[in-house]
């Protein structure tokens, strides 16, 4: 039987369920983790998250979005730890982009699969202006200034989840036979050595990639701010090594092995 993938970021990328756990384990709720992953695993292969947790600063600053540090895809303080709690979900599309959930196929807010889940897309409803169908997180949690003003409790770890029939999986996007493997590629950089202050074309084709790819939100101006340091960090935190195995600093730059490993993953998901 062949391993079950699941749809990863905003391109085509699969991946199998450890390597989202990785993704997903870094500063989430414990309980959180536990209901996600729950979730997750019931849709055989459907879902997977197109983004998750957002560091400090990083939150979105247009309408539509939650104010900066009032968002649950940021650490809050919990009784029990400062943890993030939301994913934006994706679904796989085969042949092209994954695209985001209908109403139809998520555990709306208040409906029953919400409470077997323990896990909920609480963020409007079908039809109504600003609705995200793909929003999901615990059902303790609704509205920011609604958790506070109850005195920000914590989710409930003895939480019982009702044992839901999983899906049957979907049909997985076709892998070309002459789609290269990262093992197999070679890249030649070109570019320059990028960190914080940098100006360019180069910047802004990074800023792309990190975009596209790893699902952050970065204006792509061409400037090298501390946003685009803190998402090429979350990039060598993730992925770790190149294909040929050599560690990614932790330093935020865009050195040549940072950019390799970039382009690598780039050439999976194009």
């Amino acid at each position: 039987m062949s391993k079950v993938l699941y749809p990863f970021g905003y391109g085509t990328r699969l991946v199998d369920l450890e390597t989202i756990k990785e993704y997903l384990r870094f500063r989430m709720h414990p309980e959180a983790f536990r209901r996600t992953i729950n979730f997750i695993t019931h849709q055989g292969g459907k879902f997977g998250p197109g983004g998750a947790r957002r560091a400090r600063g990083e939150q979105p600053n247009k309408p539509g979005f939650a104010l900066e540090g009032q968002s649950f895809h940021q650490d809050q303080n919990f009784p029990s730890g400062l943890y993030y709690t939301a994913v934006d979900w994706v679904v796989v599309n085969p042949g092209h982009k994954h695209r985001a959930p209908n109403w139809d196929e998520v555990p709306k807010q208040g409906s029953l699969a919400a409470i077997q889940y323990g896990y909920h897309m609480n963020v409007g409803g079908p039809g109504e202006k600003g609705a995200e169908s793909w929003h999901g997180q615990p059902i303790e949690l609704d509205g920011w200034n609604t958790w506070v003003a109850a005195g920000r409790p914590d989710l409930d770890y003895s939480y019982q989840l009702a044992e839901v029939t999983p899906r049957q999986q979907p049909p997985q996007p076709p892998v070309p036979s002459t789609q290269p493997s990262t093992s197999g590629v070679i890249v030649q950089i070109k570019s320059r050595y990028l960190k914080e202050g940098a100006v360019g074309n180069d910047v802004k084709f990074f800023q792309r990639q990190l975009n596209e790819i790893a699902g952050q939100s970065l204006l792509i101006d061409g400037y090298y701010g501390s946003k685009t340091k803190d998402s090429v960090r979350n990039w060598q935190a993730f992925f770790k090594k190149t294909s040929d195995g050599i560690v990614l600093p932790l330093h935020g730059e865009l050195d040549n092995l940072t950019q390799k490993s970039i382009i690598e993953v780039s050439l999976l998901t194009a």
